[in-house]
C-alpha cells in the first residue's frame, strides 16, 4: 500500500453561529493540528493555502508564520474553498506536500506589470538550479508549475506567456487570487507575508506519476458578437455590434442591464475562439451607469465574442477525472483551482451533493478562483489541476 503524501485541511467558516466567534487565529490551528495529526513539520516539503478575506489577514500571516515555523509556506486570497467536505466559502484551506515524494523551490515574482523575458528566465533557471542542488533530484519529465497570482492586476495574459517561454516544456497549472467576490483586493502569501501585484511560482519535482490538465463545460457556439469599443488595459467593453454593451447583452437574455449579476454571468457565458476551441470570456462586473463590461481575461476592439450554451458540468468533469484514472492509476490527490463561477453555477442547479461525491471519489481540494491558469492561456469558468495517483 503507497504511502499518502499530499494531505488537505479545511477550516470552520469565519462566520459560523455560535457563541464564540471564529477568528483567523482558530482557523489556522484548526488545519494545522489535522496535517499535524498525519505528519510533523519535519517531512513538510511545502504548505500551500487558500484563505477568505472574512479572516483578517495580518492575523492569518501572523499564525501560519507561527505554526508552520521553518516550513516553507506560500498561498493566496480566494473566492472559495473547497475539499472532500465539498463547496465552501469564508474558509482556509491548506494543503501540506511531503518530502518524501516532493521537492518544491519557489519564487515571488514582484511587479507583475514590469517583468519582462530576460527576468523571468533569471526566475526559472534559479528555480531549476534549486532543484537540482536538492539531494534528492527529479527528471525534466517530473516537473511541473504551480502559480498563484494577484487576480485583480490584468497582467495573467502577460505573465503566463512570459514564463511558459522561460519554462519551456515544463507543464504549468495555477489560479489567480480572489477576494469573496468583493473585487476589492487580492493577494499572494510569500516569504512570511502578503503581497499584491505579485505572483508566486512553485516548480515542483515528484516521483508520483501525476498529469497536469483542464476542463471545461462549453457545448456548442450560439450567436456571435463583435466588440466596437473597448478599453484593452481595463478589460473593459463598451460596445458590442455597436450598442451599449451592458444593454445589448441583457437584451439578449430579454433581461435588463441592471438584472446582471454573476448568477447570470456564470449560466449565459461569452467565449472566445483560439485554435479552433472556444475560450470563456468571463465577466467580472457591469456598470449600469456607463453600460460597460469589465471582463477577469483580456479584450479588445475588434475581438469576436461568442455566446456559448454550456453542457453538463458535473459530467464533463467527471469523464477528465474518469479518463485520467484509467491513464495513470486511482487517484490520491487532485489540486484545483476551480472558477468561482462554475460554483456559481452549480450551487444554482442545486449539484451540491454531486460535486462533492467527485470531490470525495478523486481527493480532490483546492480554491475558487478568479481565472485559471494552464501552461500559456489564462482561463475562466475552468477546473484546472494537477492529478496524483497513486504510486
Amino acid at each position: 500500500m503507497s504511502k499518502i503524501s499530499i494531505l488537505s485541511a479545511l477550516s470552520k467558516s469565519a462566520s459560523q453561529s455560535g457563541p464564540m466567534t471564529y477568528l483567523a487565529e482558530d482557523a489556522c490551528h484548526d488545519v494545522v493540528s489535522e496535517i499535524l495529526s498525519q505528519t510533523t513539520l519535519e517531512e513538510i516539503e511545502l504548505v500551500l493555502f487558500h484563505t477568505s478575506t472574512s479572516f483578517n489577514l495580518d492575523d492569518v500571516a501572523l499564525n501560519m508564520n507561527a505554526l508552520f515555523a521553518n516550513v516553507p509556506t506560500v498561498g493566496c486570497t480566494s473566492a472559495g474553498e473547497f475539499n472532500q467536505n465539498g463547496y465552501c466559502t469564508e474558509r482556509l484551506i491548506a494543503v501540506a506536500f511531503l518530502k518524501r515524494d516532493f521537492s518544491i523551490a519557489t519564487a515571488l515574482v514582484s511587479n507583475l506589470d514590469e517583468i519582462n523575458f530576460n527576468e523571468a528566465h533569471d526566475i526559472a533557471s534559479g528555480l531549476r538550479n534549486t532543484l537540482q542542488s536538492r539531494e534528492k533530484r527529479y527528471d525534466t519529465n517530473q516537473h511541473f508549475v504551480i502559480s498563484v497570482l494577484d487576480g485583480l492586476t490584468r497582467h495573467e495574459e502577460h505573465f503566463l506567456e512570459t514564463f511558459a517561454t522561460a519554462f519551456g516544456n515544463i507543464p504549468h497549472l495555477g489560479g489567480s487570487a480572489g477576494d469573496d467576490l468583493k473585487l476589492e483586493a487580492t493577494y499572494v502569501f510569500y516569504d512570511g507575508a502578503f503581497h499584491q501585484n505579485a505572483a508566486v511560482l512553485m516548480l515542483v519535482g515528484t516521483s508520483k506519476p501525476f498529469s497536469v490538465f483542464s476542463v471545461d463545460h462549453i457545448n456548442s457556439p450560439v450567436s456571435k458578437l463583435v466588440v466596437t469599443h473597448a478599453d484593452p488595459e481595463s478589460r473593459t467593453v463598451y460596445e458590442i455590434n455597436g450598442e451599449p454593451a451592458a444593454q445589448y447583452y441583457a437584451s439578449l437574455l430579454g433581461l435588463k442591464a441592471s438584472d446582471l449579476t454573476p448568477d447570470v454571468f456564470s449560466v449565459f457565458p461569452l467565449a472566445v475562439l483560439v485554435g479552433g476551441k472556444y475560450f470563456i470570456r468571463s465577466i467580472q462586473k457591469v456598470d449600469v451607469a456607463t453600460n460597460a463590461i469589465t471582463f477577469y481575461c483580456a479584450v479588445d476592439i475588434g475581438i469576436i465574442l461568442t455566446f456559448v450554451q454550456l453542457g453538463d458540468c458535473i459530467d464533463a468533469m467527471e469523464q477528465k477525472l474518469e479518463t485520467l484514472r484509467g491513464d495513470l492509476g486511482e487517484a490520491e490527490f487532485v489540486y484545483a483551482c476551480d472558477c468561482f463561477l462554475r460554483r456559481i453555477e452549480i450551487e444554482q442547479n442545486r449539484n451540491d451533493a454531486e460535486i462533492q461525491r467527485l470531490q470525495k471519489k478523486y481527493h480532490v481540494a483546492g480554491f475558487n478562483a478568479y481565472g485559471e491558469h494552464i501552461h500559456s492561456v489564462h482561463l475562466n469558468q475552468t477546473f484546472t489541476g494537477v492529478y496524483f495517483a497513486k504510486d
